[in-house]
């Protein structure tokens, strides 16, 4: 076993956050995957994440799943659904989890990967949109925003959502949303 770079670890973290979601994870549950295990358990994957259309979002994470399917630990296929096509990730027959050895991947890590897929591995890609959405807005530079203002901004970043869905949800994740630090 040899010791994997950085990049290979994000790959090897990527196959394994696919391989142990219950359905085939596409782009986006993979980039909110990657954004809450970095965000919220403070797993160090070093990706940048902004807001975009369907919430954070760093085109790295995209560029190591590539990398990953280059390497032959994922596969991805496209898939088409009533209103439009997407892709589903599926972790390759060659991609048996052992890539990432525990000298490779920190407990914390292999904790907050099993956390990740046991809190959100069900979620559809619209409501990890929205999840991930709340935990970005929820801190407004070192402050941290009140339950009332995080409605009212992630309505105003996302007016597809209600204001009663969006309450709905920081009340389902509000124990997620304590884990946030703000600031440094």
């Amino acid at each position: 076993m040899t010791v994997l770079d950085k990049d290979e670890l994000r790959m090897g973290i990527l196959a394994t956050l696919v391989k142990r979601a219950p359905k085939p994870p596409g782009r986006t549950a993979l980039m909110k995957f990657a954004y809450l295990l970095q965000t919220i358990r403070g797993i160090p994957l070093g990706y940048r994440f902004r807001l975009y259309n369907y919430g954070p979002y760093d085109e790295q994470v995209l560029a190591d799943a590539r990398s990953a399917e280059s390497n032959g630990w994922l596969k991805s296929e496209l898939v088409t659904y009533q209103l439009g096509y997407g892709y589903e990730f599926e972790a390759s027959e060659d991609f048996h989890g052992d890539e990432i050895s525990l000298s490779d991947i920190s407990q914390d890590c292999e904790e907050g990967i099993d956390w990740v897929i046991e809190q959100f591995g069900d979620e559809s890609a619209s409501r990890l949109e929205l999840i991930s959405t709340l935990v970005f807005a929820l801190c407004d530079n070192d402050r941290r925003r009140e339950k009332d203002e995080l409605i009212a901004r992630v309505h105003e970043i996302k007016p597809h959502f209600s204001i009663e869905e969006i309450d709905k949800t920081a009340i389902e994740i509000s124990t997620v949303l304590d884990c946030v630090t703000c600031g440094k």
